[in-house]
């Protein structure tokens, strides 16, 4: 009887072997996944460089898991145990019943060196970056304000009873190399107490920071750029409400339960007078309303990250505001936009800001870059 059960229990095993490699075979791969909100891995190309690097074995090892059949069943049964099991983490993810949170990033450490995941950050890596950002403050013409916009771990952090490895030591190499002519805003110490005594600043399952967030960021660079006396009151926006945003530190976790966002678009009387190009396409409006309808609803702001969006009110003579940026800057330049002609670059992709200052003849620059991409990037220390 036990032989018989036993043999049972391995054709069983062998056949869903072989039905789930049929399956693999069968199925068209997949571009994207709506429950994960993120694009998958495609198969990837063999050539002798990539071989040798040893780049080709973690591409094929990735995308069979992306392409794995019946993949988001899966993710959801271990996410899900992972909760039952009371862990409090999965995939990287930490988990509250009001917040989620990234601890594992694939941290860059140096040019030389691939990035590893680890819960760890390679201060060297962020100092080098840090001391670029002030050598653009000490070469430009003109007022440099800079942004670093923390992690949600950072600004949640007394949320979790999980005790980040480097503590606030990101920040404080940026206190300590940021000088006046780096203009930089303290955004952790602004929004953290906020997000303490209960403002919703950012988003619970999103490693963005909210539009309330944005515009307390706003009202900082303003007065940085000697502009406090043009700030726009907060109750004179039209709030639009989203419910049920789930952004990407949901889809990475996969949790079966969590609380969902409600994402705001803040509106003026004025919001479709501005000319808006990105990346050679007109627009009218600051929101692209058609991602509303889809799972990466952030987009909504521009489109997501484009390579270059410019904005422009007709008739009107304005200073302009070069923004060197990555997507946290999407949901602030609808505030800016009110002052400043805009002339917005990707940061991953430009990065001669004093060149393009002179070329675009700006009065002034941002920077625009979050800690997590500072830490598994290495970006933001090409800045010149």
């Amino acid at each position: 009887m036990k032989n018989r059960f036993e043999k049972l229990t391995v054709i069983l095993f062998c056949s869903l072997l072989a039905l789930l490699s049929v399956a693999f075979l069968v199925m068209p791969d997949r571009a994207f996944s709506e429950q994960e909100n993120r694009n998958l891995q495609q198969s990837p190309e063999l050539t002798k460089d990539s071989f040798f690097s040893g780049q080709f074995a973690k591409d094929i090892n990735v995308y069979f898991a992306d392409q794995f059949p019946l993949r988001d069943l899966f993710v959801r049964i271990k996410s899900g145990s992972e909760l039952a099991f009371l862990k409090g983490e999965n995939n990287g993810v930490l988990y509250s019943k009001d917040q989620l949170a990234v601890k594992d990033f694939m941290a860059y450490r140096s040019i030389a060196q691939a990035p590893i995941e680890t819960d760890r950050i390679y201060l060297d890596s962020v100092r080098a970056q840090t001391e670029a950002v002030e050598r653009l403050g000490q070469t430009l013409d003109v007022p440099l304000v800079t942004v670093l916009p923390p992690r949600t771990i950072d600004i949640a952090d007394s949320v979790f009873s999980y005790d980040r490895p480097d503590g606030d030591a990101v920040f404080d190499i940026f206190d300590e190399v940021l000088t006046e002519k780096a203009g930089y805003i303290d955004v952790l110490g602004l929004l953290r107490p906020k997000y303490e005594s209960g403002e919703y600043v950012y988003y619970k399952t999103d490693h963005h920071w909210t539009t309330l967030g944005a515009y307390y960021v706003y009202c900082e660079i303003m007065t940085q750029l000697g502009k406090a006396d043009s700030i726009i009151p907060k109750d004179e926006f039209e709030i639009e409400y989203v419910l049920d945003f789930s952004g990407t530190t949901a889809g990475k976790a996969s949790f079966p339960i969590y609380a969902k966002d409600t994402l705001e678009l803040w509106h003026l009387p004025d919001d479709n007078e501005y000319l808006i190009n990105s990346d050679g396409v007109d627009e009218n409006e600051f929101y692209e309303r058609e991602f509303l309808d889809k799972s990466d609803k952030y987009s909504v702001f521009f489109g997501g990250t484009k390579a270059v969006t410019t904005i422009t009110l007709p008739d009107a003579d304005r200073e302009t505001l070069l923004i060197a940026k990555d997507s946290f800057a999407n949901s602030l330049i609808p505030f800016l936009a009110r002052e400043f002609d805009i002339v917005a670059l990707n940061l991953s992709s430009s990065t001669f800001i004093s060149t393009f200052a002179e070329v675009y003849e700006a009065d002034a620059v941002l920077v625009v870059f979050n800690v997590e991409n500072i830490i598994t990037t290495g970006h933001l220390g090409k800045l010149k």
